[in-house]
């Protein structure tokens, strides 16, 4: 029996030589050709390839088998085999590791049913013994803070990644620094680490390699919104000897009364853990990685009942940077080449070609059909969704702007926002609901913890209903977009996002204390 091409290619691009980043895009896309087949499909294509290509690395078959099939078991196979060398391993090659996986749950590629308890059980002790490593092979002893010190009022915010304010993550970074510093009383300190890969140090597909931007580096002022930020940045090489030391020598020096990390695996806060009191503010609904002694909530999140997290977190509300922002009314829909009496969806992201997938625009295309005055605008860097929408049936109507430098005005000027099933997206999600575009989300993922459960469907098939009514009945619409403006402001305010930061602040100091009594 013949097997299908596409897993014939990809078993023989698994059995030559990788010797390059270029081949290991090649498996990449030869592993993603499986995406939109059936589940059964992928599971009978994933138990072949071993036979078919005998031969290949452990971690790129075992890695490449996973993102076939989407199952979280044969990423068991695949710790298994690397903690039992991990002494051996290069610490960049495990937070290679480390962040492939990671990136494979966070764009909802892998199955959770396919291996309950994967986090708890795998995913968080593999990050634990990467810290164990770092700490053994760099011989790195964070000293511990004194209890009962007097107060600094200091506190470090460590991320793991500081790029510009086109950057979302960063945007909310200098967010939650002027929140501290304006309402929680509190001097902030950032801490730019970039101790993430970037580049290809290990065979998992789909690879993964973080951007730093190379201007950021040593202690410097960051300006932003009229204000300014010291930041202490480091664009070293991931774990090169030396710059973790730095970083922990930096927070001695600044003495603060907690570290904070915005965002999980974020070595440098993680190693302080149980050193100083540790607060995580995560940036993702999905489950966040942290040793910290409080983990906050994204937001409508339920508190695990077992796992590592079962005591450390704390319900919490994510504030966006962009919540709030003030509706804008100079935007005209020909300044995006939108007619005046068109329908607009507005599908934003910075990762298109993955989320706006076959599904996704099968739902569009049967909108289209149903609504034949609707468009939809994709605003977000892609390179291969151009060429897909260009194929459809309804090519006309589904528009790439590419990168969107004025959200706002764009949002202002659409109907509806309509969001992929993902897991990011939720700072366009808010500011959408600012400019009362009606959000459309699928449960889970961040958008839907930011719009709530009013605007959260069961399937695609609920958004085309929705679409079409509201674009049948301009009084709906207008009803509908008034919510979202009202479920938008709820979340919009720092007043409540920092009493509970304080609060949070003063329990994880307290906690600190607890452990360690006044020194005689």
């Amino acid at each position: 029996m013949s097997q299908p091409l596409p897993l014939t290619d990809l078993a023989a691009a698994l059995r030559r030589p990788v010797t390059s980043g270029q081949d290991l895009k090649a498996i990449e896309t030869l592993c993603e050709a499986f995406l939109d087949r059936p589940r059964a499909e992928r599971a009978r294509a994933a138990r072949e390839l071993p036979r078919l290509a005998r031969g290949a690395d452990t971690v790129l078959l075992l890695s490449a088998m996973a993102a076939v099939s989407g199952d979280l078991r044969y990423y068991d196979e695949l710790l298994d085999a690397v903690e039992g060398n991990i002494a051996q391993s290069g610490l960049e090659g495990l937070l290679h590791i480390h962040a492939g996986i990671g990136r494979q749950l966070f764009l909802m590629r892998m199955n959770p049913a396919s291996r309950p308890a994967f986090f708890e059980e795998r995913q968080f002790p593999f990050y634990r013994r990467i810290l164990d490593e770092i700490r053994r092979r760099q011989a790195i002893v964070p000293p511990i803070r004194r209890a009962g010190g007097a107060d600094t009022g200091r506190v470090v915010l460590v991320t793991n990644q500081f790029l510009s304010l086109r950057h979302q993550p960063s945007r909310d970074l200098l967010s939650y620094a002027a929140l501290l510093e304006d309402h929680c009383g509190q001097e902030v300190v950032i801490l730019n680490t970039n101790i993430m890969p970037t580049e290809v140090h290990s065979l998992f597909v789909p690879s993964f390699a973080a951007s730093v931007e190379p201007a950021f580096s040593g202690d410097q002022r960051v300006e932003a919104d009229g204000r300014t930020y010291r930041m202490l940045s480091s664009v070293e090489p991931c774990v090169r000897p030396g710059k973790i030391a730095g970083f922990l020598e930096a927070i001695a020096a600044v003495d603060p009364d907690a570290v904070l990390s915005l965002g999980g695996s974020c070595v440098v806060a993680d190693l302080m853990a149980g050193v100083r009191p540790t607060l995580c503010i995560p940036t993702t609904s999905g489950a966040t990685l942290s040793l910290a002694d409080i983990v906050l909530d994204f937001g409508g999140g339920s508190a695990p009942v077992h796992g590592p997290l079962a005591r450390s977190w704390r319900p919490f509300r994510f504030l966006h940077s962009l919540a709030g922002a003030a509706p804008r009314t100079d935007s005209s829909r020909a300044a995006f080449g939108l007619e005046d009496d068109a329908f607009v969806c507005a599908v934003v992201g910075n990762r298109l070609d993955e989320e706006a997938d076959g599904a996704f625009l099968a739902m569009l295309e049967a909108l289209f059909d149903r609504v034949p005055r609707a468009v939809a605008v994709f605003a977000g860097h892609a390179n291969a969704l151009p060429r897909r929408l260009a194929a459809s049936r309804h090519a006309g109507r589904l528009r790439c702007l590419g990168y969107v430098s004025d959200m706002g005005a764009l949002l202002a000027v659409c109907d509806a926002y309509v969001n992929p099933r993902r897991t990011g997206g939720g700072a366009s999600a808010a500011e959408a609901m600012a400019a009362g575009a009606v959000p459309l989300s699928l449960p889970g993922g961040d958008v839907a913890s930011v719009v709530g459960p009013r605007f959260v469907h069961p399937d695609y098939g609920a958004f085309v209903e929705r679409l079409a009514a509201l674009a049948a009945d301009p009084a709906a619409l207008a009803a509908a977009a008034a919510e979202a403006r009202v479920q938008g402001s709820r979340r919009a305010g720092p007043e409540e996002a920092a009493a509970a930061l304080s609060r949070h602040l003063d329990e994880a100091a307290a906690l600190f204390h607890s452990r360690r009594p006044l020194e005689a």
